[in-house]
């Protein structure tokens, strides 16, 4: 029985598409754990003979670089005929049970076309577990199948070697990357039906590919017709290099920097700085830099993303002021600010070698690559930038060796697509060579799959053992312990008014502040940099004790910070920073014992709470946090405390020359204590003033409450791109929108619709990859900490309109995003940097630091022309009308900007008939008004809190309340956005006038009909006018 060639083509299936998220060990399923599953391990080895000639016919092509050959040996085609035969003899008879596969394993798979029974390798796995990707390991050929098709191989099957043998042409690689469609067509033309010569050059990855060369009808081998014809270049074979060249090499390049060094600034005193120190059993987020094979790999913890891109700032502020000079010659060994050639950004560097007289080979110590650039492109470094440890750390994977002499490139590819831009977290086991040992976990994957465990499925790698685990850095034991003594800064209760700067505002009920005093503050200071060296020289073991103080590591900055511990946990501890009034739960590594002469300044923290207010409801709403903190953050604040307890000071604010709790309660966002709530919904009207008046203050967010530790500023305002460690999160509505070029006319995307005086759209500028890709891993770091979860229960759900973080439901990442709808468990957000949109519950949603809405957002907000005479309520019909003419396709220009959004023109294209869609806008107004003068807005009173009496429904917002449409699942595929009318609050009971509202709305329910088609019907009217 064989497999004819008329079969269906299948596409070439890269070896390292293997390594999904689905490859990961089977779970049992039945009595499958019981049976003895087959893998091709323990299948027999092949028998060809490396350097021989075999007669053999290509039974599938997919491109030169893999095809299947059965070789025509009478003992190959018997084995065949003897397994197919006995395949279709054990199961001929249907089974009722399901069997569940293994990535990897060989199994008894029906072939779809035939129904027929052959062996088969599993190479992919569905993550419904319901169908499979099956190699048929006898024939080479490829197909999905449901695994009801798929039986584990009977123990009585030969353990034959796969029939079929995988090859790739030997001494060539394409000349484009990938083999190009005309190429595998012209071999496979040459090729099909035939029996040719096959000569075996080489046995790779464990003996299941075999490197070959056809001897092709005309007389030539198959790898000169490639390169002959352009198909491909000969294959450059790296070999290392023998200790001789090594030292001509050495030679060469110290006698290049010798050669013009004479009283040049050999750089000697640049020293490269220490490396990070880290323990055998560390844990944490890391990227990877740069990726040479399993053994060599650089990564940077995700934590220092902060520092890292601070670095960056200084270095380019440094190279900039720094004139090129003429006699800067660094001696290999040193440090120098290397510009790298594709970015021509600044970075640290050492010194490798001179490749030529003014040719130097760098290696960038905070990434891990190198490359060769000029000697002009080299400027001295100074001694703060040399201050930071290097942040590249050398990893290798634990466990794993390559399967021959050395990693293949497959490998070597489908590593690097498993583990690029991705946020994976690593575990030292143990150290060698210099580099740490790690196991390697790529948490966003469901299962969470660890990569060496992959490689070793896919048999890309084999095992290895494990290298004894070796300390990374000296644990020595801990000096004999003095008594600690500390306190903390105190607010004085006779009634004096005291200054203030707010650290960390969580609500009216709670925040920190720290007395404004220059000396503390400047002590402060001082005390970041004892810290900092008091730590990174700390290498003794600490065990946290509750209640007792230590020094802990900030992840948003990396910096060292006195904390008290609150609360210990397996693998956490729960610490608050006391001088600035942060809590949040950090890694046992990340503490360090702290010295009675790091306590002698107080806890300059102190906790706070507005005396005289109290919530409208049971919490504080989103509008009365965002106006306290806007009020409150950056201000210097007069208090005067009214009483104290062990929960912190009762205090009355004064910002600005305004009694906070007084403005808080006229602003109808709180209420005195004991007072009845007023219209506690009717603060639309409120909250649209305080927008305005947010706007006149758009930068007092931007504030700061942790110390600048470079000493060089008095004032309180953190190194851009620095994950402050009191930047409190929060849902700003007042983001800034990028501002487009006036009078550009363009094709716009739109990707979510509010209605005509708010919608927004994709910019047509393209993203800085770089910089999104940093402000990403400063996402990842902020939102994987346990303090910014813990936040965002304290902040109520917050506005439509505001930024967020959301977590994304397809990957589970987080992104930057903008609140377009809130219901009652759950909230609709676009992703404000690709424009998709799904709804998302409460528990996915996290307040947004300052500094990640440094970089625009790709979506910009917008308005249609025209938006004086627009209503502040829209009626449905109009806003369906105008949400379907954005569907049919509009060209867009830009007319002005508002300050908040772009003022957009918008026109039909002159094949649907062009027109303007403002004056189409209003005419539907016009004619809607004069269909149905009296119609209430039933978009507003979805909006209306049932709880609310009748006559809060007269207030009218002066911005709409979004309401979704079919236009905003426009975006990525795996969205899962839904569609339809906000969801209100579980009504209360009515009062008689909301009843007569809902009666209203049942008599009229066909007049409104009526009035729908009359107003389409006139709308088609005008339409048709201004086509003729």
């Amino acid at each position: 029985v064989c497999q004819t060639q008329d079969w269906k083509a299948h596409r070439h299936c890269d070896d390292s598409l293997m390594l999904t998220e689905n490859w990961s060990a089977c779970d049992s399923h039945g009595d499958a754990s019981s049976l003895q599953r087959v893998y091709l391990k323990d299948l027999q080895m092949s028998k060809v003979i490396k350097g021989t000639d075999i007669q053999a016919s290509v039974v599938e092509f997919y491109s030169p670089g893999r095809f299947f050959l059965l070789a025509q040996r009478p003992e190959v085609l018997e084995a065949l005929q003897s397994i197919t035969t006995e395949l279709q003899k054990i199961y001929s008879c249907p089974s009722v049970t399901t069997y569940v596969p293994c990535v990897g394993e060989v199994c008894a798979v029906q072939f779809s076309c035939d129904l027929n029974w052959y062996r088969g390798l599993v190479q992919t796995l569905a993550t419904d577990q319901k169908t499979a990707n099956i190699l048929y390991i006898d024939f080479g050929n490829e197909e999905d199948v449901p695994v009801d098709r798929i039986k584990p191989l009977a123990t009585n099957i030969q353990p034959f070697c796969p029939c079929a043998m995988e090859c790739r042409i030997t001494g060539v690689v394409p000349v484009a990357g990938d083999w190009s469609d005309e190429c595998c067509i012209s071999v496979r033309q040459l090729l099909a039906g035939k029996i040719v010569t096959v000569k075996l050059v080489e046995t790779l990855e464990h003996g299941r590919i075999h490197a070959v060369n056809i001897l092709l009808s005309m007389g030539k081998q198959l790898s000169t017709f490639l390169v002959e014809y352009g198909y491909a270049a000969e294959e450059t074979v790296n070999t290392t290099p023998t200790e001789q060249e090594i030292y001509a090499m050495m030679s060469a390049s110290l006698d290049n920097f010798r050669r013009l060094s004479d009283g040049k600034d050999d750089n000697t005193w640049a020293q490269p700085p220490e490396p990070l120190t880290q323990a055998v059993g560390d844990s944490f987020s890391v990227m990877v830099t740069h990726l040479l094979s399993p053994n060599e790999i650089i990564v940077q913890k995700v934590e220092n993303a902060g520092v890292i891109q601070e670095l960056q700032l200084k270095l380019r502020e440094h190279c900039c002021q720094v004139p090129a000079p003429q006699n800067f010659r660094p001696a290999p060994g040193t440090v120098c600010c290397a510009q790298f050639s594709e970015d021509k950004q600044w970075y640290r560097a050492k010194v490798l070698a001179y490749s030529s007289e003014e040719g130097v080979c760098v290696g960038y110590l905070d990434f891990g690559n190198s490359e060769v650039v000029d000697l002009s492109y080299l400027r001295p470094i100074s001694t703060e930038l040399l201050a930071l440890p290097m942040q590249a750390m050398p990893c290798g994977l634990a466990g794993v060796q390559p399967v021959g002499e050395s990693w293949s490139q497959d490998c070597l590819l489908a590593l690097q697509r498993r583990v690029s831009n991705r946020i994976l977290r690593i575990e030292i086991q143990g150290a060698h060579e210099g580099k740490a040992l790690v196991a390697m976990i790529d948490e966003a994957s469901d299962p969470q799959a660890n990569v060496a465990e992959l490689l070793t499925s896919a048999g890309f790698a084999a095992p290895a053992p494990n290298f004894f685990c070796v300390a990374m850095c000296a644990k020595a034991p801990s000096p004999a312990c003095e008594p600690l003594v500390w306190s903390s800064a105190e607010l004085p209760s006779d009634g004096q008014t005291v200054a203030l700067l707010a650290s960390v505002v969580e609500n009216p009920g709670e925040f920190y502040c720290r007395i404004n005093n220059p000396t503390d503050h400047q002590r402060l200071i001082e005390l970041g940099t004892e810290l900092k060296q008091h730590c990174e020289g700390q290498a003794s073991p600490f065990e946290p004790r509750v209640g007792e103080p230590c020094c802990a590591m900030f992840p948003g900055d990396g910096a060292w910070y006195r904390a008290m511990v609150n609360e210990l946990s397996e693998d956490k501890v729960s610490v608050n920073f006391v001088d600035y009034g942060y809590s949040m739960k950090v890694e046992e590594s990340h503490l360090r014992p702290i010295t009675p002469q790091l306590l002698t300044l107080p806890f300059q923290a102190v906790r706070c709470r507005l005396a005289g207010v109290e919530p409208l409801g049971s919490e504080w709403s989103s509008e009365a946090l965002l106006w306290f903190q806007t009020r409150v953050d950056g201000e210097q604040l007069c208090a005067n405390v009214l009483s104290a307890s062990e929960q912190g000071y009762d205090v009355k604010l004064e910002s600005r020359g305004q009694d906070v709790a007084a403005a808080l309660i006229s602003e109808q966002l709180a209420k005195a204590p004991g007072a009845p709530p007023k219209e506690t919904h009717a603060t639309t009207g409120a909250e649209a003033k305080h927008q305005e008046k947010i706007k006149e203050n758009e930068h007092s967010q931007i504030h700061v409450q942790a110390s600048n530790q470079t000493g060089a500023s008095s004032k309180e305002v953190p190194t851009d791109g620095t994950a402050a460690l009191s930047e409190a999160p929060s849902f700003p509505v007042d983001w800034k929108t990028v501002e487009l070029p006036v009078n550009e006319t363009f094709q716009p995307y739109i990707a979510a619709v509010i209605s005509p005086s708010l919608f927004y759209m994709i910019g047509p500028s393209q993203v800085d990859q770089q910089k999104l890709q940093g402000v990403m891993m400063e996402l990842a770091a902020y939102c994987s900490n346990p303090r910014a979860s813990s936040s965002s229960t304290v902040l109520s759900r917050p506005a439509p309109g505001a930024a967020c973080c959301a977590q994304f439901s397809a990957d589970n990442n987080w992104y930057r995003a903008v609140v377009l709808d809130v219901a009652e468990n759950e909230m609709t957000v676009i992703y404000a940097d690709y424009g998709n949109t799904e709804r998302v519950p409460f528990s996915r949603i996290l307040p947004i630091p300052v500094q990640l809405l440094q970089l625009p957002f790709q979506i910009t907000r917008c308005t249609l022309t025209g938006k004086e005479h627009f209503p502040a309520q829209w009626p449905k019909e109009v806003q369906q009308m105008f949400e379907s003419l954005l569907a049919n396709g509009v060209l867009a220009t830009v007319q002005s900007f508002s300050g908040s959004a772009n003022v957009l023109s918008l026109t039909l294209p002159t094949e649907k008939g062009g027109g303007q869609l403002t004056a189409m806008i209003l005419d539907a107004l016009q004619a809607q008004a004069k269909s149905n003068p009296c119609q209430p807005s039933t978009q507003k009173a979805e909006q209306t809190d049932s709880s609310i009496p009748t006559a809060s429904t007269t207030v009218v917002p002066d911005c709409p309340q979004p309401k979704l449409t079919t236009e905003t699942q426009k975006g990525l595929e795996n969205t899962t956005a839904t569609t339809g009318p906000t969801i209100a609050p579980e009504q209360a009971p009515q009062t008689p006038q909301q009843n007569s509202f809902s009666g209203w709305s049942n008599q009229n329910s066909m007049d409104h009909l009526d009035q729908l088609v009359q107003l389409q019907l006139s709308l088609i009217k005008q339409l048709v006018g201004q086509t003729k």
